[in-house]
This record gives structure tokens, C-alpha cells and sequence, in this order.
């Protein structure tokens, strides 16, 4: 990170206006802020018409808190404050397993079933691009 006084930051940051890439000093380094996008990418979520998000506690169900969410993948997070304390299980030897339910996984199977997705992206990305690709 080069202190905005140093010449090769000035020339660095001669060709760039504030309204592209302004930068942002936060202790004592420079970022280049980048814009997110959100009004575009809001417009490009779809609803999973039926899809469910159900809480639940010791096993038992709290209700359904969601409903008709955006596709897309989604993890559980716990947001705490202050002195708050809480035990989780995300399986897979659920102490209490969710009742009522017939097919669930647990969060553990999550981490087996990315490498098994990344494998197959990389088969695949290996089988169409077979000969475009450099040697090694």
C-alpha cells in the first residue's frame, strides 16, 4: 500500500476519477472502493415459488420464517450480542433431528458435497476445452 504522497501512487492514480474507482483510506492503507451493483442484481433474483426456510428448536419446529425465497445456496449463521450463549448442531449426530421431516442432511454433508460439485466443474471444464488448453 503506497501513501497517496508517494509519486508512484500519483501517477498510479492520475487516470482514476473519483466516480469510477474512488479510494478509501482505513487505517492508514488506501482501498479502491468498488461499487456493488445492487439495484442490477436485485432485478436478476428469482423467487423458488414453494421453497420454505423452517426454524427449529430441540427438533421441534418454531414455524415456517420464510418463504418463496431466492434460488441460490444458503447457509445457517447465528448472530449474537453482547454475553448471549448458544449450542448448535448441525449433525450429522443430531442430538434432537429435526421431527416431522423425511428428508433432511445435515450441514456436515455440505463440505463432501462442494468437492464433489468442484470435481465435476473441473471434469467438465477440462473435457470442453480439451486441446485449447497450454501445456505444462
Amino acid at each position: 500500500h503506497l501513501p497517496r504522497q508517494h509519486p508512484l501512487a500519483e501517477v498510479l492514480l492520475s487516470g482514476i476519477t473519483k466516480e469510477t474507482r474512488p479510494l478509501v483510506k482505513f487505517k492508514s492503507h488506501l482501498y479502491y472502493e468498488e461499487k456493488d451493483h445492487v439495484a442490477e442484481t436485485e432485478k436478476s433474483l428469482k423467487p423458488l415459488i414453494g421453497s420454505q426456510m423452517i426454524m427449529y428448536k430441540n427438533g421441534s419446529s418454531q414455524g415456517i420464517a420464510y418463504e418463496d425465497v431466492f434460488e441460490g445456496v444458503y447457509y445457517p449463521a447465528v448472530s449474537l450480542y453482547k454475553n448471549t450463549k448458544v449450542t448448535m448442531n448441525f449433525g450429522p449426530d443430531f442430538k434432537c433431528p429435526p421431527q416431522g421431516l423425511k428428508d433432511f442432511r445435515p450441514m456436515s454433508d455440505a463440505a463432501s458435497q462442494t468437492m464433489v460439485e468442484y470435481a465435476l466443474a473441473d471434469i467438465i471444464y477440462h473435457v470442453e476445452n480439451e486441446g485449447k488448453l497450454p501445456e505444462f
